[in-house]
């Protein structure tokens, strides 16, 4: 008979407990009222649509900021600016995204903004992009920048010897070679940016049909007591991250088979 190990016993219940069953605890909440309420309700559409366009440019922003990161790395790894950047990525993980909020609020509000409007950049979708952005781009700079390190600097060499400078030779051996983490790091900041709660709420607003994503979207259904139909925006919400996990996922596998058949 296997001997069950110390580390089954403490895994198994609480992960089932903690992250499954809070899961199962919102699918198994789903009423039929409240899909129809839910999917009739045009602002719970415009958020979806909302969230989708936003999470897109903040995930496009964080992988074009993330190569110019990893660009850094590869050429200029004992500069100031490289080093500052190096610490200063994990700071949005660690800090409070109700801060990264007010900090986004601060910095392009009225007071420093006021030129692009009466808020600023403040309660836009703008807005939105930017605090999705600020939480997201860890995540691709990260992934970009681990699958940087692992580039043969032989092959950047050779393209300096042959008359490149540091731009074209990133242009045309780096990039082509961080494919994969490119795409990666885009999925990631996409997953990362439609999660995002607080720095959106207090950067872009929760305006209905206007800066609404869903996170604001369920908040404010069981705000208002709608818990049927934030149970059905949640269910949608845990839909669309099972198919970009599953997508992530499959386009693992197939790299990975590419590389084994290569």
């Amino acid at each position: 008979m296997r001997k069950v190990s110390t580390w089954e016993v403490l895994f198994v219940p609480l992960f089932f407990l903690l992250i499954l069953y809070p899961i199962l605890a919102i699918l198994g909440n789903i009423t039929l009222e409240g899909m129809v309420r839910t999917f009739n309700d045009p602002i719970f559409w415009d958020a979806v649509k909302n969230t989708l366009v936003t999470a897109f440019f903040a995930a496009l922003l964080s992988v074009l900021m993330a190569l110019g990161f990893a660009y850094f790395y590869i050429f200029h790894p004992g500069t100031i600016i490289y080093r500052i950047a190096d610490f200063m990525n994990d700071l949005p993980i660690a800090l409070p995204h109700t801060v990264a909020g007010l900090a986004l609020l601060l910095a392009f509000g009225r007071n420093m903004f006021g030129f692009a409007g009466p808020t600023g950049l403040a309660f836009t979708l703008l807005a939105v992009v930017l605090a999705m952005f600020f939480v997201s781009y860890p995540l691709a700079a990260r992934t970009i920048a681990s699958s940087a390190e692992e580039i043969d600097r032989e092959m950047i060499s050779v393209a300096r010897t042959l008359g490149d400078s540091p731009p074209q030779a990133y242009r045309r051996v780096v990039i082509p070679l961080l494919g994969e983490a490119i795409f990666s790091g885009f999925v990631l900041g996409f997953s990362r940016s439609i999660s995002e709660f607080a720095a959106v709420i207090m950067f872009g607003g929760n305006v209905p049909g206007m800066t609404q994503v869903l996170a604001s979207y369920v908040f404010t259904k069981v705000e208002e007591g709608e818990v049927s139909m934030a149970v059905t925006a949640s269910a949608f919400c845990i839909l669309i991250s099972l198919l970009l996990v599953l997508f992530l996922r499959l386009e693992g596998k197939l790299h990975a088979r590419s590389e084994k058949s290569a």
